[in-house]
């Protein structure tokens, strides 16, 4: 191929007579090369096609797909194209999609790049990252998911193996459940576990360990490590991991698919896709995710799960059958088309159904997840009397009963409960032996510890307890969701109204919510110290009136915009007093900021150089309160006099100014190098305005004496140290 330069030469060395052989040695090309390009058989900077066009078959579904969906990702089309029979790599098919523009652009979804990155280093077995994943629209056919399902991902931080559970909600059982899951498929354990700041693992506030968390992390010999505060991508790995489930397999699911085929076709794509990436290891060699992960000398899991209680909500069908985790459970007739709650001990076999009134009716052996159909898992267990054990269990879940009319020591049958079915056959010694046809023995366990609320009497208020929590979590609600346990317990013990406890479970979440705007609203202020006017001495400083300063501190000057001039000589406190002001705005809740004059003019220079002017404008323009310091202590440029000029007007009438200053007002001329300006600006801020003059000797050289003469007086003494 000749570039346009290598063309014009070709054309104009042959105008001035040189044969074809010559162009092609001085251009280094092949004669016939030359020949094509003068007789005008080629155009220059094309390259003529090697072959036929082998994804021409393929652009009328590449188009098509791309507009049905414009955020299909590349990888994922590439898997679909795969199985049509396109036998190209992977570039070649982005080149394609690029050089026939087939992909809608879409300008919001453009990265922003330039982004710092930092590279962090994972040991083999050291990390396993945790994040939930909100899947929208799942089919309607899941039993129940609502408007989202929830994948929870798990991926070892040094292979980048990864692997996900589907669960109905993100409440604390739901996620021990799928995180025994996800260990179990990832082969074992790491010595640590990094989640971000999940409410059901750490406090949000604080981001310690929750107390029902940390009896799994217990059980399972892991150590929990929440994501810093203000530190993005701290668990990449994951991250990229739920990038890559939401793309190219979430998206990618047809509508008619069952929860359980949708989580076999995750871990086949986890295992041919997810495990074949790749990699390099610590030698330089390739190798795959597969190989790496091999290579991780991971703990051995624990014999059972964690036993943490697992209560869903569901409603019966017409044909009395309850679907749980891809099968179909008996319950009695009469509780067609009504609400059971299914309870299930992680590490049992055997579920439980119970009513809304906390009745048992219905106990069975929990069945294999199956594919593609439903299989019914009937037993002719539907009684609550049919052991000791198994009265000892419904003694604690159900009503107390009435006698037996004729068989003293024994209860009457309840009302409204299923009797024993005619087919049921007795139990046999093999049944006692492998346990079937009894509840439990052992107490049920959950993952409420001492400082959570005691587990409710029944399964149905577990669930709702667990619900409320869940609510709270997902309205942000985080401290009030942390207290409820504790409310709940002062609740029980005080006997308090519903009113009463509402009341105070909002007023910890408003309290906690409180301090961390005022936290916030601090951070922003970037006060130089953490002084407070409670600190100030009056009795060094006689020239302030305390008064003044006290009806300074209620910010009634913030409500009709009042200025406030502090002037004096170095040290006597004005920053000091500046500072407590500003604290006690914010305080109020009043969005201050701090700053010194000569910090203001280098940031309106770098503005005005780098076409920000008009933000840094507004930033200033922004808070209710804005403190000005150190204002004639340092030289300021040419241009500070007009940067300091159009802050002070565009806030003159509208919001308080705080400035101190170590020159008089009739020297301001002086300090700004412009009288004009100097007038303009003490005129706005002295119209409404209250002014400190603060006359006194500076408290740093009273400090200074006074440690003088302390040296002195130990030294002749002879008691200095």
């Amino acid at each position: 191929m000749l570039t346009q330069e290598e063309d014009v030469d070709a054309h104009a060395l042959r105008r001035r007579g040189w044969s074809i052989s010559a162009i092609a040695r001085h251009l280094g090309k092949d004669r016939k090369t030359i020949r094509a390009y003068l007789n005008g058989e080629r155009t220059a900077g094309v390259r003529s096609p090697a072959g036929p066009d082998v994804f021409e078959p393929f652009v009328t579904y590449c188009r098509e797909r791309l507009v049905e969906d414009p955020h299909l990702w590349a990888t994922a089309l590439y898997d679909e194209l795969l199985q049509l029979g396109y036998d190209r790599s992977y570039p070649r098919l982005t080149h394609n999609l690029r050089t026939r523009g087939l992909r809608p652009v879409c300008h919001a979804c453009r990265p922003a790049g330039g982004r710092p990155a930092a590279v962090i280093d994972h040991p083999p077995a050291e990390e396993t990252q945790w994040d939930w994943l909100e899947l929208p629209d799942p089919p309607r056919s899941w039993d129940g998911y609502g408007a989202k399902a929830f994948l929870l991902v798990g991926a070892l931080a040094h292979s980048s193996k990864w692997r996900g559970v589907l669960a109905e909600a993100m409440d604390q059982p739901q996620l021990i459940d799928a995180q025994h899951q996800v260990v179990v498929r990832l082969g074992g354990l790491t010595r640590v576990w990094r989640f971000d700041r999940m409410a059901t693992v750490v406090h949000p506030g604080t981001g310690k360990v929750t107390a029902s968390y940390a009896a799994v992390a217990k059980h399972y010999g892991v150590q929990v490590k929440p994501c810093p505060p203000r530190r993005g991508n701290r668990k990449g790995v994951v991250e990229k991991a739920n990038h890559t489930a939401a793309q190219r397999w979430w998206r990618t699911l047809p509508d008619d698919i069952t929860v359980a085929d949708a989580q076999a076709r995750l871990d086949q794509f986890c295992a041919t896709v997810g495990d074949t990436r790749d990699r390099v290891d610590v030698d330089g060699n390739r190798c795959t995710v597969a190989d790496l992960a091999a290579r991780e000398r991971l703990a051995p899991l624990p014999a059972t799960a964690f036993p943490a209680e697992l209560a869903v909500e569901r409603v019966v069908s017409a044909q009395a059958l309850v679907s749980f985790r891809g099968n179909r459970y008996s319950v009695p007739p009469e509780l067609a088309n009504g609400p059971v709650t299914v309870t299930h001990r992680l590490g049992s076999p055997v579920l439980a159904f119970v009513t809304d009134r906390g009745v048992t009716v219905a106990l069975h052996h929990r069945g294999r997840r199956r594919h593609r159909r439903h299989y019914p898992q009937r037993a002719p267990r539907h009684r609550t009397e049919q052991s000791r054990a198994g009265r000892v269990h419904h003694r604690q879940t159900a009503p107390p009963q009435t006698a037996h009319p004729t068989r003293p020591g024994r209860p009457a049958r309840r009302t409204g409960v299923a009797r024993r079915h005619h087919h049921t056959r007795p139990r046999r010694r093999s049944d006692r032996l492998r346990g079937r046809g009894r509840p439990p023995e052992e107490p049920a366990m959950t993952t409420t510890t001492t400082d959570d609320a005691p587990p409710p009497a029944t399964p149905a208020e577990n669930s709702r307890y667990q619900q409320l929590r869940a609510h709270l979590t997902t309205l942000k609600l985080l401290d009030a969701a942390a207290a409820l346990p504790a409310v709940l317990d002062q609740a029980r013990a005080e006997n308090l109204t519903m009113t009463a406890a509402l009341e105070r479970l909002l007023r910890i979440e408003v309290t906690a919510t409180e301090a961390r705007r005022l936290a916030g609203r601090l951070r922003f202020a970037c006060l130089p110290t953490d002084a407070t006017l409670e600190e100030f001495d009056y009795d060094a400083q006689p020239g302030v009136d305390p008064r003044l300063v006290n009806d300074l501190a209620s910010c009634r000057y913030l409500e009709s915009a009042t200025n406030v001039l502090m002037i004096g000589p170095p040290g006597v406190g004005k920053t000091m007093l500046a500072t407590g002001l500003a604290r006690k705005a914010a305080e109020a809740g009043y969005r201050t900021y701090f700053t010194t004059a000569a910090d203001l003019a280098a940031r309106c220079h770098r503005a005005a150089i780098e076409g920000r002017w008009a933000t840094t404008m507004r930033f200033y323009a922004g808070p209710t309160l804005l403190a000005i310091d150190e204002l004639g202590y340092l030289p300021l440029p040419a241009e500070a006099a007009s940067a300091l000029f159009q802050v002070v007007a565009q806030r003159y009438l509208k919001t308080s100014i705080i400035l101190t200053t170590n020159r008089p007002v009739t020297s301001w001329g002086e300090v700004l190098g412009d009288n004009m300006v100097a007038a303009a600006l003490l005129d706005r801020l002295l119209h409404r305005s209250v002014v400190l003059d603060i006359a006194g000797d500076s408290y740093r050289l009273r400090d200074h004496h006074a440690r003088t003469d302390k040296i002195r007086a130990g030294t002749r003494t002879g008691t200095l140290r």
